[in-house]
């Protein structure tokens, strides 16, 4: 499928260059690799870790290949050796098992094989106003976007879902209608406020969910080793293709790592009107993803 430049325009008439595949707004470097990954064989070992832009990908990339290896070091290398919006087709074909594959993919735009053989899937979801400034400031470094509006200008940029990989809405709904077709199907939802006020405890689940045996300590340890500063540290210290591509030419992803820095950034009608926003989208049970409340934990 043909990749098209498209221009949206925000709230206070700055334009951001995308490229357009079907109804994917996507950069020019991700175009170039984006169709294809239907065709990739997944394997009954894959796991999958799937998000919405700047919900805790790179955190839960390290929790999980700390779970799977069995030992408490940060990676040597970057979360972007197996995201599937960094590699070709080919490229994810020819890594070695058991991988820990990355993704904001939708359901269909991933291996369809995965299905059959129901290979695990964490979903990871946050907050979509600590999202919202997060994705504003990874969106501003990109060169080839060359954008250059406010936040205030960008909200409506945002809730439109006219930037990189559509709206934070659509990927919601996408992944909680594939859930409720496919009940049987393991999926695991981590929601990234809950991650950050309990971690051991969801790191806990999170082996469970993969079947991996896990001690207290460990499950600590993880937490321990994963705090976001130690990772910001390691990580800004290592190098990968997309550190060019970046204004600033250093790494970007690592930005604060907290709960509620949108109040740092929304005003109050601003977020009044963001709020009544996806209230109206969302169901009343989802309204809990709205908020920088931990989750009700549930009894043994």
């Amino acid at each position: 499928m043909e990749a098209k430049p498209v221009e949206t325009i925000d709230g206070g008439g700055n334009v951001m260059k995308l490229m357009q595949i079907g109804d994917r707004l996507l950069s020019k470097d991700l175009a170039e690799i984006w169709c294809g990954m239907c065709d990739v064989k997944a394997r009954v070992d894959d796991v999958f870790l799937v998000e919405y832009l700047k919900s805790g990908l790179h955190w839960a990339y390290e929790i999980v290949c700390m779970l799977r290896s069995g030992q408490t070091d940060l990676m040597p290398g970057t979360m972007e050796s197996t995201h599937m919006e960094a590699l070709s087709p080919p490229m994810v074909d020819q890594l070695p098992s058991p991988r820990t594959l990355c993704t904001h993919r939708y359901r269909a735009e991933l291996p369809h094989n995965l299905t059959e053989l129901k290979c695990k899937i964490i979903l990871l979801i946050r907050n979509p106003k600590d999202v919202c400034v997060s994705d504003f400031n990874l969106l501003r470094e990109v060169k080839e976007l060359e954008y250059e509006g406010s936040f205030s200008d960008f909200i409506s940029l945002f809730k439109r879902g006219d930037v990189l990989l559509n709206s934070w809405d659509s990927h919601f709904l996408h992944w909680k209608k594939f859930k409720c077709e496919n009940p049987d199907y393991p999926i695991h939802t981590v929601r990234y406020e809950d991650l950050k006020t309990r971690p051991v405890e969801e790191i806990r689940k999170m082996a469970e969910f993969l079947d991996i045996e896990c001690t207290e300590k460990i499950c600590h340890d993880i937490a321990m080793a994963t705090e976001f500063s130690k990772m910001k540290q390691q990580k800004e210290s290592l190098t990968h293709r997309f550190i060019a591509t970046y204004k600033s030419g250093k790494e970007v992803m690592y930005r604060k790592g907290q709960i509620g820095d949108w109040k740092n950034n929304f005003s109050s009608a601003e977020s009044e009107s963001f709020d009544a926003y996806y209230r109206g989208i969302l169901d009343p049970d989802d309204h809990i993803y709205l908020t920088d409340k931990p989750s009700p934990e549930q009894p043994n």
